[in-house]
């Protein structure tokens, strides 16, 4: 009899327990996947002039197209950015997954929707490793300017202006200009390249490429995360380092407490 109890005790728990792994599958590929979250970042800083007090600056970052990612997700991500209002917009990488392959229809979608990103002073790209000429090219289309070997001053004008560069052409730059901006964003898609260029003291460097681990659990997270980088957020040195968790996903198409993500970042003048 006690053994009965018992073998009716352990089948509730084997039960209960294949419950509690399907809830969580069922999460992490339908429902962790969807809705697109934004996160704000408050910059402080002396660097910058009054009139750029409040100055937003929104990335996005690894759209993996194909993954979890279809056309009416972009439809969303597009709407989710232009209701922020930003000045600036910046993708740090890989658009399309790297096994997909468009259609005509997909192609002409994202490119439409991207072009109706609204900015003030520019939108600006660079590539991850999924990036091949298909993606520039929609990139390119939609009105985005690549980074690469191509720095950019934003508020030229200004007495204090704003330098966005990429690891490409940092080191000729830094060697050939002599009036290089106070206020300096590196821009990388794979954070692990900031040892690179730790001495140069950026002031803000954003990347993505980690997708935060796509599964956001402690000590599980760590291991998911190839590199040293695992946090959204470090300060390094004098440069704030923040990794953008991205929108789509890789090798895997499941998030677990890890939503899609945009950053917001407001430039705040302090004294």
């Amino acid at each position: 009899m006690e053994k009965e109890k018992k073998k009716k005790r352990k089948l509730k728990w084997q039960v209960k327990l294949l419950l509690i792994i399907i809830v969580i599958l069922i999460y992490a590929f339908f429902l962790g996947t969807k809705g697109i979250f934004i996160k704000e970042f408050k910059v402080n800083t002396r660097k910058i002039d009054e009139k750029m007090h409040g100055l937003k600056i929104l990335q996005f970052s690894d759209l993996h197209f194909g993954s979890s990612v279809n056309e009416e997700m972009v439809k969303k991500l597009v709407k989710k950015i232009n209701q922020t209002k930003p000045d600036i917009v910046i993708f740090t990488g890989d658009l399309i997954n790297k096994e997909e392959k468009l259609t005509a229809k997909q192609k002409d979608t994202i490119t439409n929707e991207l072009s109706k990103i609204n900015d003030e002073l520019g939108k600006y790209y660079i590539t991850g490793e999924e990036d091949f000429e298909e993606a520039t090219s929609i990139l390119n289309i939609s009105g985005f300017i690549n980074l690469e070997n191509n720095p950019q001053i934003v508020y030229s004008g200004s007495p204090n202006p704003i330098l966005l560069i990429d690891k490409s052409s940092v080191k000729q730059y830094f060697e050939t200009n002599q009036n290089i901006p106070e206020f300096k964003i590196l821009v990388l898609h794979d954070p692990e390249d900031f040892d690179d260029f730790k001495d140069y003291e950026f002031d803000m460097t954003i990347a993505g490429h980690t997708h935060g681990g796509q599964i956001n659990i402690i000590k599980l997270k760590d291991i998911l995360i190839q590199g040293k980088y695992k946090n959204n957020f470090q300060k390094i040195g004098k440069t704030n380092l923040y990794i953008n968790t991205g929108i789509g996903t890789s090798v895997i198409p499941a998030r677990m407490f890890n939503q899609p993500t945009i950053y917001l970042y407001r430039l705040n003048k302090t004294s």
